[in-house]
């Protein structure tokens, strides 16, 4: 249970979103995480505090400046944001190609208009072929960003009509789930849930769309498979 109320939450969400996502201002983005925030980025390490985050996320941006990015999905469930971010570059020709990529992101609400979480789980091996494909292609950094870009194509179907009770949602999660994973996040909004859980090798995220009987319609699930636990600490 929240102790925000949803509005404030969906109001810092926004903030977070004009700041980085948007407005391309990291610097000021990287403000609104507290100072002992972690940032677990599955492909490319963790970062601790705004600063932490601030020194990573700036230079990160400066190799591609022209990406850009918009929302597919999002979901505020208590003092959690649960979304689905898809990545964008413009064709370096100036014509119509689109090199994009999607990821699951998952915040967490610190109050004052902060974060004190962020993780992001993806399958790494589309981000790096489209960011190869669009270098190939002759995208560099002084390529014009075009911040109107959308996805071709959404990941996700349209939701069911209808959805499970709590419980049936929970049993449905369980039948799914590995047995002897440890599902450690999971945000629930009606037929939607999306779930992040560890086994003893990685992370995975999962989302699935349940109907009211049950039933699951749509199931995604990705993981970095090269992310190995016994090998690299990796902080959640």
């Amino acid at each position: 249970m929240s102790s925000y109320p949803r509005d404030e939450v969906e109001r810092a969400f926004h903030e977070f979103l004009r700041r980085g996502a948007y407005g391309h201002d990291w610097v000021g983005w990287s403000e609104v995480f507290t100072d002992d925030a972690l940032y677990t980025e599955h492909c490319l390490g963790h970062f601790v505090g705004s600063t932490g985050i601030r020194e990573w996320i700036v230079a990160q941006m400066a190799m591609i400046p022209s990406m850009s990015f918009s929302i597919e999905w999002y979901d505020i469930v208590d003092d959690k944001v649960s979304l689905w971010i898809w990545n964008h570059l413009p064709d370096p020709s100036g014509g119509s190609e689109q090199y994009e990529f999607p990821n699951y992101t998952l915040l967490t609400y610190a109050g004052d208009g902060k974060w004190r979480k962020e993780e992001d789980v993806y399958d790494p091996a589309t981000s790096e072929s489209t960011v190869v494909s669009w270098f190939k292609a002759g995208g560099n950094q002084k390529t014009p960003d075009d911040r109107s870009l959308r996805p071709k194509m959404l990941s996700h179907p349209p939701l069911p009509r209808t959805a499970p009770t709590k419980e049936l949602m929970q049993t449905v999660i369980s039948s799914i789930v590995p047995t002897g994973a440890h599902v450690r996040e999971c945000v629930v909004n009606g037929s939607r849930a999306a779930v992040v859980y560890d086994t003893t090798e990685r992370t995975y995220g999962l989302v699935l769309h349940v109907d009211g009987d049950g039933k699951v319609v749509f199931k995604d699930e990705f993981t970095n498979s090269r992310e190995n636990f016994e090998k690299k600490e990796v902080l959640r």
